[in-house]
């Protein structure tokens, strides 16, 4: 990858890094003021662990990326400046506009009944795929269809390898390390029924979020802000939403609890982007995120 392009708006971007490494150091440094070191790791359960097994693995993910020599073949966001920066300024901010427009009303309204789960539904399609598709259409008209090429095909076995050594570390330090998160096991229940809604998931929430937030919304802030500081937003825009389905009510320590935990895990994701390049690798690891091997091998098999 080349590391050398020109970022569009330097000051800005270290001015929102910055902001964003104090909120997400904030965030952690208030869990343990209040002494909430037991945090929720997932809606699916009321189990809680301790706040460090979700950031250890996240920051040793990212140290083991940074350390495995790679060198990426895939477009860099130096490609977005082909674009005129008018055009990639408005695009990032409509995207960041349809993220802020899923999180704000969903974290007000009433998390319980279907009517939460349909405004969830049609939000998350509306915001996140919908508006981004029709703006992206639009751009891909005036400028030639010449833009958003994401990646190139794999040229070498090492383009395969390199992410494939994180995924295996990083599985094991989530899943089956003494830290990994506890698992229970799935009660009888119609198994078709379970992986149709494992299937529907997957696509709603581990592949419709790692397109907007970190193929369509990140590689553009990398561009105008630089790498750092558009894994940072992001990770926090990201991590956000999630108060809505994990928090108890008490707004101070839910917020921080996904920070901690979700705008943690959503820098590992986000670095895993901008150093291969692989949609497949984020979206991987985002479905495990969301459906354990361990759960996948229960519906599997049970």
């Amino acid at each position: 990858m080349n590391h050398q392009f020109k970022v569009m708006f330097p000051g800005w971007g270290k001015a929102i890094g910055l902001l964003c490494m104090i909120i997400i150091f904030a965030a952690v440094l208030w869990l343990v003021w209040t002494g909430n070191l037991n945090i929720r790791y997932t809606a699916d359960r009321e189990e809680v662990i301790p706040i460090w097994h979700s950031i250890l693995p996240a920051f040793l993910g990212i140290f083991l990326i940074r350390m495995i020599p790679y060198e990426s073949q895939s477009q860099d966001p130096s490609s977005y400046q082909q674009m005129e920066k008018k055009h990639l300024v408005v695009q990032s901010i409509v995207l960041l506009l349809s993220g802020v427009l899923f999180t704000a009303p969903l974290i007000m309204l009433d998390q319980h009944g279907l009517h939460f789960e349909l405004y969830y539904l049609t939000f998350k399609l509306t915001t996140l795929l919908f508006i981004p598709l029709i703006l992206l259409l639009v751009y891909r008209k005036m400028t030639g269809g010449q833009q958003d090429m994401i990646s190139k095909k794999p040229r070498s076995r090492g383009h395969v390898i390199a992410p494939l050594i994180v995924i295996v570390v990083w599985c094991y330090l989530k899943f089956y390390s003494p830290i990994a998160q506890p698992e229970g096991a799935i009660e009888a229940t119609n198994m078709t029924e379970l992986l149709l809604l494992v299937l529907i998931g997957f696509m709603i929430n581990s592949v419709l979020e790692e397109v907007f937030y970190r193929v369509w919304l990140q590689t553009r802030l990398e561009a105008l802000l630089g790498r750092w500081p558009a894994i940072l937003l992001v990770s926090i825009l990201w991590s956000i939403w999630h108060v809505a389905i994990q928090g108890n009510g008490q707004w101070d320590v839910d917020v921080a609890t996904v920070i901690a935990n979700h705008g943690v895990t959503g820098l590992f994701l986000g670095y895993l982007w901008a150093r291969y390049r692989r949609v497949w690798v984020i979206i991987l690891i985002h479905g495990l995120l969301n459906a354990s091997p361990y759960f996948l091998l229960q519906v599997l098999f049970h």
